[in-house]
């Protein structure tokens, strides 16, 4: 049965986001391409006449989740029946039509490359048709825009922090990674699009961008390379702070090292995914380098920027991970004592190589062996924090510590929590510090 159109009237959407940062800024930019079709945000998905589910598949049994969470929302449509029900992500664009056919409350599927083409998939759901869009688009050329040049009117006041994707896809095939499958191969977007975009961020009260990409410092685009790119972006007044994640460390080089000691806006931190601190493993992983060489990536940084912190990925249990190999990972984190782990247990992903390994480890020995990572890490930056008592730090306001309304929270340079106690900062000032407490997860801090 057709839904009713209602172009004059506005309606209200509901999107609930899974996943990583770059879905994070997909769902941003439906937002912005719904206002214009007159669609305002709700929390509540009971006042939605609009629900999109934008997807993640990183995860084992990614898609069950989905179903799981669409089944929720059947007794919401049987009450609603006009209620417009979408999936969308990387879920969507591994299993297109066969959500469809699983749930029939679902209205529309689209693809990681189809969320600007909402408009017209909406025009044909208030048609009576159930649509299926997840065809990628046709990339003849490495360099495109896949996010249009256009401005939006309407669009809400950013965060003082925002994300910015500058690239799309990956062409690295790592063993266990199902990205080059759901975002397809890497594209790099226009320089003056990017430019456009952040000056605009800049314009509406946004201190901070983080650049985003599935290898973002692989980024070439008309000349313009990575770094170049980072140098640019620095000249924008009013652009206090520029990160970014997540590099390959088998691009990241001195330029680049050179860059983060030079680049006033590029804060010195930096997101070095290891993985493994095993060559066998990583060499399984696909990841192309080797213990020895990432390390001396981390010594290139480290002798232009002695203070900048490190935060880095790791995976425990991959097909084939002895207890050899484990310790290799523990001997790394103590070598390089990153300010900040995040640590996973391998995990089958559909369609990926890594799914039919030989050596696929037990459930209890991947809990343990990530049980002892976490370990390892509270302790070094248990130790971290201690050894920064005393210290002076900026640090970017983001809001209320939610703990105590007086004193304010946000992030110093190098990326590390920092409650300041007492304090009437407004959120985007940018406020010097000094260390007065170390907690495992935050530092206190006085205004200087």
């Amino acid at each position: 049965m057709p839904v009713s159109p209602s172009p004059l009237i506005s309606k209200k959407v509901n999107i609930q986001t899974f996943g990583c940062q770059m879905n994070e800024y997909d769902t941003d930019k439906m937002l912005e391409v719904l206002r214009h079709q007159n669609f305002t945000y709700t929390d509540d998905c009971k006042e939605a006449d609009l629900i999109i589910l934008n997807t993640c598949s990183v995860r084992d049994k990614a898609e069950q989740k989905v179903y799981s969470l669409l089944g929720r929302l059947n007794p919401l449509k049987k009450k609603k029946p006009d209620l417009i029900i979408g999936v969308g992500g990387c879920v969507a664009q591994q299993e297109g039509e066969k959500i469809l056919k699983r749930d029939k409350n679902v209205d529309l599927v689209f693809g990681t490359d189809n969320f600007f083409d909402l408009p017209e998939i909406l025009k044909e759901v208030r048609l009576g048709n159930r649509v299926v869009q997840t065809a990628r688009k046709a990339y003849k050329q490495k360099v495109r825009n896949f996010i249009p040049d256009f401005t939006f009117e309407n669009v809400s006041k950013p965060g003082v922090k925002t994300y910015l994707a500058i690239t799309k896809g990956c062409n690295n095939f790592c063993s266990f990674c199902i990205v080059p499958v759901t975002r397809g191969l890497e594209v790099s977007r226009k320089p003056d699009n990017i430019l456009r975009e952040a000056r605009q961020l800049v314009e509406q009260g946004t201190k901070e961008i983080c650049l985003l990409g599935q290898n973002v410092n692989s980024y070439n685009a008309e000349g313009v390379d990575f770094v170049e790119l980072l140098g640019n972006l620095n000249k924008i007044p009013g652009l206090e702070r520029i990160r970014f994640t997540s590099p390959h460390p088998k691009d990241f080089d001195e330029s680049l090292a050179d860059a983060l000691r030079d680049l006033k806006s590029l804060c010195e931190q930096l997101h070095l995914p290891l993985q493994s601190g095993s060559d066998a493993v990583l060499q399984r992983m696909k990841r192309h380098y080797t213990l020895e060489t990432y390390l001396k990536k981390v010594e290139i940084l480290r002798s232009r920027v002695p203070h900048a912190t490190i935060s880095t990925d790791l995976i425990v249990g991959f097909p084939g991970e002895t207890d050899a190999d484990f310790e290799k990972t523990l001997e790394a984190m103590e070598s390089v004592r990153f300010e900040q782990v995040y640590a996973f247990k391998y995990s089958i992903r559909p369609g990926t190589p890594a799914e039919t390994l030989d050596g696929q480890l037990e459930e209890s020995i991947k809990v343990e062996r990530l049980q002892r990572v976490l370990e390892t890490q509270d302790r070094i930056v248990t130790e971290k924090h201690r050894e920064m008592m005393g210290t002076e730090l900026e640090v970017l306001v983001e809001g209320a510590y939610p703990r105590d309304p007086s004193s304010r929270s946000g992030r110093s340079r190098g990326h590390h929590p920092v409650v300041i106690m007492k304090s009437d900062a407004a959120i985007g000032d940018l406020v010097q510090v000094r260390v007065t407490g170390a907690k495992k997860y935050s530092l206190e801090a006085e205004t200087l």
